[in-house]
This record gives structure tokens, C-alpha cells and sequence, in this order.
């Protein structure tokens, strides 16, 4: 089968909003690093110019980016509404090298939020196994505070542009899950593609609102979540024995 691509944006401007997310996450990214650990290959760490360590299995990220900073339009559903918002500010605007989109030009931004690999055993896409939940803190910009971004560098530039990864008959309609359980409960503003546009929200939402209904708000989401990592659980241990019995 062809690998999919899971794209996910979106506004969280609330603090407490994001606190909560990022404390539900936080327990996710430990469960898919304990799988990780186990089969991770022993790497050669290259010291010397033009060469980096590996990334972590988890970053927590709290940092204020300073020098070129480029946030991409492709951050939001409505990009030409961000650079519209972008030049009423009197903020540069740069069009992309590959023409298909706008860069928003910063000289220095705060960002904070997580950034953690999601297991696969079957280690496919190790350039694109990420699943990033990094929040823009820019109150001076109402149009950027709160945005979900993804942070990559490459020498003294910055690029913040749309969260992706790619999947492979694997965590596919969990995906789904996970993002419908964020829109329903945190952030409501929070938008993906896989196939199509909110894809598996109506049937999920229908869930949480009969939890919701039934139990109460702040145990609902809890319970949900629960269910979230349950089922992350057991494709990452259905899968491992899969990878483990035709290696």
C-alpha cells in the first residue's frame, strides 16, 4: 500500500487550553519512546562541521527563536488571509522558493510546546515520523499567537511551516482518533487531512458527546484520552510482534 499523508494545523490561543493538551501529550510521547527504546539501533554520533547529533525521541520546547524567522503560509487553511494580516502589520512578506507559498519574515518569536517521534517498528519513514503540537506565543500578532507550527533549521534560518508525517497501513484511523479528541475537547480550531478534510470527526464526536452527556466534561476527557493511549497500545504491540515474527 501507498504511504499516507496526515497534515494538521490550527489556533490555540488559550493558554490553559494548551497546558492541558500539552500535559496529555507529554504522557503519549513517554508511552511511544518506552517502544522505542527497546529496538532502537545503536547510531554513530558524527562530530564536526556539517554534522548533527540525532534528534531526541522528545523535545520539550520552550525557546525564543531569534534571527531570520520564516513562518510559512501554509500554516492556516485561510493563507491569504494571514498575509493580508502579515502586511497590515508592516511585517515582511517573502514569497517561497518553490512559489507555492508566502513566508511571514520575524526577527525574534517565542515557541513552546512538544515535539516527539510516534513509534513504528517498522522504522519506514524515519524523515517523517513526527508529530509536532509546537504553539507560536506572539500576542504582538494576534494572526500568529497560538498557531501550531512545525520548527526545522537550516543554518541561521528558521522555517515554521504545517505539522505532517507519513503512515503506512499503520496508526492511521488512530490518528483520526487523537485529532478528534483534541478538536472536541482543547482545541477547537484544530483542522487535518488524511484522505479528506476532518476525516473520522462526525462518528468520533458522537462518542464524546454520549461521554460527555453521560459523565461530566472533566472525566470525560480524561476517560477518552485513556481510550486514545489504549488504542495506541495495541497497534504499537500488535505491530511490534508483526515486525518481530517475519524479521
Amino acid at each position: 500500500m501507498s504511504p499516507v499523508n496526515v497534515v494538521w494545523k490550527g489556533n490555540c490561543r488559550s493558554a490553559q487550553a494548551r497546558t492541558r493538551l500539552l500535559n496529555y501529550l507529554q504522557r503519549l510521547a513517554r508511552l511511544s519512546d518506552s517502544y522505542l527504546r527497546p529496538g532502537d539501533r545503536p547510531h554513530l554520533t558524527v562530530v564536526g562541521e556539517g554534522h548533527r547529533p540525532p534528534r531526541a525521541n522528545i523535545e520539550l520546547v520552550d525557546e525564543l527563536c531569534k534571527g531570520e524567522i520564516l513562518v510559512s503560509s501554509d500554516i492556516t487553511e485561510h493563507p491569504e488571509r494571514l498575509i493580508a494580516r502579515a502586511r497590515e502589520a508592516g511585517l515582511p512578506v517573502r514569497v517561497a522558493p518553490d512559489g507555492d507559498a508566502y513566508h511571514i519574515v520575524l526577527d525574534e518569536v517565542r515557541v513552546q510546546g512538544i515535539d516527539f517521534r510516534l513509534f513504528d517498528p517498522r522504522g519506514l519513514y524515519p524523515d517523517n515520523d513526527r508529530m509536532s503540537f509546537v504553539f507560536i506565543d506572539c500576542p504582538e500578532h494576534h494572526f500568529l499567537d497560538g498557531r501550531l507550527v512545525k520548527v526545522t533549521r537550516d543554518d541561521d534560518t528558521t522555517l515554521f511551516s504545517c505539522p505532517s508525517l507519513q503512515l503506512q497501513s499503520y496508526l492511521e484511523d488512530w490518528t483520526d482518533c487523537l485529532f478528534s479528541w483534541i478538536r472536541f475537547f482543547l482545541m477547537g480550531d484544530l483542522w487535518w487531512r488524511r484522505h479528506e478534510e476532518l476525516h473520522g470527526y462526525n462518528d468520533y464526536r458522537g462518542v464524546f458527546e454520549v461521554v460527555q452527556t453521560t459523565r461530566g466534561s472533566a472525566v470525560a476527557e480524561d476517560a477518552t484520552f485513556e481510550a486514545v493511549v489504549s488504542t495506541f497500545t495495541q497497534h504499537a504491540e500488535h505491530w511490534r510482534g508483526e515486525v518481530q515474527r517475519t524479521a
